[in-house]
């Protein structure tokens, strides 16, 4: 196990920079994500700390030791891919085997070593099985094997369930949460899906147009989100935005939206700013009394249709030709012939607000 250590690295094809600044320290056993939609940056990224592009520019360290020049077969990694990338003509034991048998190590190391993962990942029955007779998620497990028995410092994974159904992700995420907290090396992890994000990493690094947007826990990420985008990505359905604008008199603030306005418990420095207001679906409420605070805010909104989702309702809204969702529980008095107008209350304290012209979120002063 190693911690990895990324300093200024960058990454140009031709004119285009497609990783354009990125500093992280990965400790030393950590899982960590990285998260992003399709060209921010994150495959290339862990390409370069494989070894498999070259860097334009900065550093790579893996426990201490610059990695830059060296050959990726000399970093003591260990990559899966989303494609699996297994030899069609070989067993499952052959395949797991076959980076150890280019490598020299002993026969007998070898069977060691190809049991020990077999077990672990329950692949023993199917080692005398070739690729083609084994379903999506045992041909993972297959190429997670062939990985674990290099022994290596660093896990790499880059999208390795974006092929499979959206039952086989779930269990398939557990099987590499389960495989981390057996072996504790430290892992880096792609993907696009925010789900594998939250319910894998021990930090997440939010990544957009080649730059890191935020890093922090699952928990910080999604309820202390450093921007506008940070919000919106993360949470299904995403956060609800509403335009507003902080009014300030005296030293009480409120915030102004539609022909609405609630008072704020906290202090803002700017007086009529525009901004964004921000609320999760799942923290609108349609009564009040579900709500234990004292600080609680309302708003209303026409409804403009009712969903039912199994276990809650998406009561869809619109204020002022912004477009929002409730997320609400299945046992709340909903149905699809609501009143045209609604009134939603929630727990300011876990409202957002976002700068309009910068998108970073606006942080009050505790009066």
């Amino acid at each position: 196990m190693a911690a990895v250590t990324f300093n200024n690295l960058k990454k140009r094809f031709g004119k285009t920079e497609v990783v354009k600044s990125f500093d992280l320290h990965i400790n030393d056993g950590e899982f960590v994500v990285l998260l992003g939609p399709s060209g921010c940056g994150k495959s290339t990224t862990l390409r370069m700390l494989a070894g498999l592009e070259d860097i334009s520019d900065g550093e790579i360290f893996i426990a201490d030791e610059l990695v830059n020049d060296l050959h990726p077969m000399e970093r003591n990694i260990a990559m899966v891919f989303q494609s699996y990338a297994l030899y069609p003509h070989m067993s499952v034991e052959q395949n797991i085997a076959f980076g150890l048998k280019m490598t020299g190590v002993a026969k007998d190391e070898i069977a060691k070593r190809v049991k020990y993962a077999a077990d672990m990942l329950e692949l023993t029955p199917l080692l005398q099985r070739k690729p083609k007779e084994l379903s999506g998620g045992q041909r993972q497990r297959v190429a997670m094997g062939r990985a674990m028995v290099r022994t290596p410092e660093v896990f790499l994974f880059d999208e390795p369930l974006s092929n499979l159904d959206a039952k086989l992700r779930g269990s398939m995420r557990a099987e590499i949460k389960t495989l981390h907290d057996k072996l504790g090396t430290t892992t880096l992890y792609v993907t696009h899906d925010q789900v594998e994000a939250m319910t894998l990493a021990d930090r997440i690094v939010i990544l957009k147009d080649g730059y890191i947007e935020q890093v922090g826990t699952p928990k910080q990420i999604f309820e202390e989100p450093a921007n506008k985008f940070v919000a919106s990505f993360i949470g299904a359905p995403e956060m609800n935005m509403i335009p507003a604008t902080i009014k300030k008199a005296g030293t009480v603030s409120s915030l102004v939206f539609s022909d609405q306005h609630i008072d704020l418990p906290a202090m803002y420095s700017e007086d009529n700013q525009v901004c964004t207001l921000g609320i999760r679906p799942s923290d609108l409420y349609l009564h009040q009394r579900s709500i234990e605070s004292e600080t609680i805010g309302s708003v209303k909104a026409d409804v403009i249709g009712v969903e039912l989702l199994g276990s809650t309702y998406h009561v869809q809204c619109e204020l002022d030709g912004a477009r929002f969702i409730a997320e609400v529980a299945i046992a709340d008095d909903v149905n699809a012939d609501m009143d045209d107008k609604v009134e939603l209350f929630f727990d300011i304290s876990r409202i957002h607000l976002f700068n309009n012209e910068t998108g970073k979120a606006i942080l009050p002063k505790m009066n």
